[in-house]
């Protein structure tokens, strides 16, 4: 027998929630699950009546990635879905034509440039919980750069070349490590790198998109619409 329906949101996250208040995590109102994976949804939908589900992290490698079909399911049982952050991001921008809501900044720069790469969200983390991130996602190394190229403290000539050295890099590669580096071969002073590194959750925007989302509890709100929260700097 399907369960009564209800405001409750299931939300899919693992890594992104990394540095995030576990207050906002808390309510009756939302229940977390591990990143998504390929039938999760169909499961849920076939076991509930519907209500709310959120996509943020997924797999892709061990498991296959959630399939747009069992999303359009869903959607078409009454569902409402959302998507920020990273595969969700990404889901909701291919899908957002048919019903699926996408949230926050890196949804808007997935929904604005059709040559962006899924390689941008992408990361290795710690198979179990708490799924720690082992690697950073370049859009976060990106984001960082773009705000060093506006307070002048590197120059687009410095900024292109460390950008395109970890473009071409395999994602699980790219680290803090890694661009401290780079940022060292432009003589920029240690001191001045580590300072900036060490508070690096200012860049993570796929959090960031995450935080906004849980402080605004907008599956509660009776008009979805998609939404971008944070301009790019």
């Amino acid at each position: 027998m399907l369960k009564k329906a209800s405001d409750v949101c299931t939300l899919f996250a693992g890594p992104t929630l990394q540095g995030i208040n576990s207050q906002l995590l808390f309510g009756d109102d939302l229940v977390l699950r591990p990143p998504i994976k390929r039938g999760d949804i169909e499961r849920l939908v076939a076991d509930s009546a519907p209500s709310t589900i959120t996509i943020v992290d997924g797999v892709f490698h061990a498991h296959p990635a959630v399939g747009h079909a069992e999303i359009l399911e869903a959607l078409r049982a009454g569902w409402r879905i959302w998507g920020l952050s990273s595969m969700g991001a990404i889901r909701a921008c291919e899908m957002d034509n048919l019903g699926m809501t996408g949230f926050g900044e890196v949804y808007r720069q997935f929904a604005s440039d059709p040559d962006m790469s899924d390689d941008e969200v992408t990361l290795i983390h710690q198979a179990e919980e708490p799924f720690l991130p082992l690697s950073e996602p370049l859009i976060h190394i990106r984001h960082f750069l773009k705000q060093w190229t506006a307070e002048h403290i590197i120059t687009v000539g410095d900024a292109q070349p460390i950008l395109h050295h970890l473009e071409n890099m395999w994602y699980g590669h790219r680290t803090l490590n890694c661009l401290r580096e780079a940022l060292l071969a432009k003589n920029i002073e240690p001191e001045q790198i580590d300072s900036a590194l060490s508070d690096f959750s200012a860049y993570r925007i796929k959090s960031l998109d995450l935080i906004d989302f849980l402080t605004l509890r907008p599956w509660t709100k009776t008009v979805k619409q998609n939404v971008a929260i944070r301009d790019t700097v």
